[in-house]
C-alpha cells in the first residue's frame, strides 16, 4: 500500500466515462492490462480492474466475476506474471494469489507470509518476495507455490530487482541497498544511501537506480546509480529541496530513459544526465498521480490518481510524448498496472 508514504490530499474530482461492468466471466484479451487497486486499510475492498487497449473497454469487478463473486482480499500491493501464471500480492491478507493469467481465475494461494509487498523473479523455480513487518526476505519456489528459504532482514525490505546474479534490495529501517547473491542467497554488501529507499530499476547497461523518498523527519529525496559489476555508487541525484520528492521509477522499453514521479508530475531523465530533471514530462495539475507503468511494448504511460483515497481512482493512459490518449475509473487506490502477456 503506497498510502504509507503519501499524505492524505483531497484534490478535486474529475469525471470520467463510466465504466462497463459485465455480470458473466470476463474475457482477457491480448490487448489486456490489468490495474491493482488497493483498497482502503483493513477495508478489504482491493480489486482488480481490466482494461482493453483496443477498444478502451474497462470492467472493474473482473475478480469477482471470474471468480464466483469472491472478494481478492485486503489492500492488492503489486502483482508479477511468471509464464502463464499471475501472482498477485495481497499485503494486508497476509497472501499471494496465484490466479491463470488468461483467465484470472484462482488456482492456488500461498499462505504464512505476514505483510508480503513485492516478487522479483530471479527464475521459474525461484523468486524472492520482500515483507513489511516480518524481518525476512521470502524465497518461493513459483512452480511449487511454497517459501522453500528465508533470509533474515531485522527490518522492512520494499523493491528488489537482479543484475549480474545479485539481487539489489531496498532495505527501507537501515537506509541500506543490500546486495545478495542469488546463486547462494548469501548477503555480499550493504550500500548506504539516503532515506527510506524503496524503488529499484536496472537500466539497459545493468546499472541499478535506487530512488529514496527522504523519510518522515524532513530528509531530501535522492536517486542513486549503482554499477552493478563491482557495486560501486555511479552517481548521486539529490532533490534540490524536501519538496522535491523522487518517487516511484520506471524505464521505457529500451531501458535507456528513466521516470519518476516527483511533487509536480511525471520527470524523465537520460541515464546519461548529469542532473535532475525540472519540469516535468506530464504535469499532474489538480490530480494525486500515485503510481504508473510504461507498456513495454508500446511504451504508452499509464499513471493512476488516487484522487482523495477514498472514492474510486482514476488511471490515465498517455503516449510516450505525454499526450492524453484515454481516462477511465477503476476502484479504490490504483496503485501498480500490468500488462498481461
Amino acid at each position: 500500500m503506497k498510502q504509507l508514504f503519501y499524505l492524505f490530499i483531497f484534490l478535486s474530482i474529475f469525471s470520467c466515462r463510466t465504466d462497463d461492468e459485465q455480470d458473466g466471466p470476463v474475457i482477457v484479451a491480448d490487448a489486456s492490462v490489468l490495474i491493482l487497486n488497493e483498497g482502503n486499510y483493513n477495508f478489504g475492498n482491493a480489486s482488480l480492474s481490466l482494461y482493453n487497449q483496443n477498444d478502451k473497454s474497462i470492467d472493474n469487478k473482473v475478480f469477482q466475476s471470474n471468480n464466483l463473486g469472491r472478494p481478492i482480499g485486503d489492500v492488492v500491493q503489486s502483482a508479477v506474471q511468471i509464464g502463464n501464471e499471475l501472482f498477485v500480492v495481497v499485503n494486508n491478507s497476509s497472501k499471494i494469489e496465484v490466479l491463470d493469467a488468461s483467465t484470472l481465475k484462482y488456482i492456488t494461494s500461498i499462505q504464512q507470509l505476514n505483510s508480503p509487498r513485492y516478487i522479483t523473479v530471479a527464475s521459474n523455480q525461484k523468486a524472492y518476495v520482500s515483507d513489511l513487518y516480518e524481518n525476512k526476505l521470502y524465497i518461493i519456489n513459483p512452480s511449487s507455490k511454497r517459501i522453500v528459504k528465508t533470509i533474515e532482514t531485522k527490518g522492512w525490505v520494499e523493491e528488489m530487482a537482479i543484475a549480474n546474479n545479485k539481487l539489489y534490495l531496498s532495505h527501507v529501517d537501515s537506509n541500506q541497498v543490500w546486495v545478495v547473491d542469488i546463486i547462494t542467497d548469501s548477503i555480499l554488501k550493504k550500500i548506504n544511501v539516503h532515506e527510506q529507499p524503496q524503488f529499484v530499476e536496472i537500466d539497459k547497461d545493468r546499472n541499478a537506480w535506487i530512488a529514496c523518498g527522504g523519510g518522515l523527519n524532513g530528509g531530501k529525496s535522492a536517486l542513486y546509480q549503482i554499477q552493478t559489476s563491482n557495486d560501486s555508487i555511479l552517481s548521486i541525484f539529490e532533490g534540490a529541496t524536501v519538496d522535491d520528492k523522487i518517487g516511484e521509477l520506471g524505464l521505457n522499453n529500451t531501458k535507456d530513459q528513466l521516470h519518476f514521479l516527483g511533487k509536480d508530475g511525471l520527470y524523465v531523465m537520460n541515464i546519461s544526465d548529469n542532473s535532475l530533471p525540472i519540469t516535468p514530462k506530464i504535469s499532474s495539475v489538480n490530480r494525486l498521480f500515485y503510481g504508473f507503468s510504461i507498456d513495454p511494448e508500446t511504451n504508452e504511460i499509464y499513471i493512476s490518481d488516487a484522487i482523495d483515497y477514498q472514492q474510486r481512482g482514476v488511471v490515465y493512459r498517455f503516449n510516450y510524448q505525454g499526450i492524453e490518449l484515454d481516462a477511465f475509473k477503476v476502484g479504490v487506490i490504483p496503485g501498480d498496472i500490468v500488462f498481461l502477456k
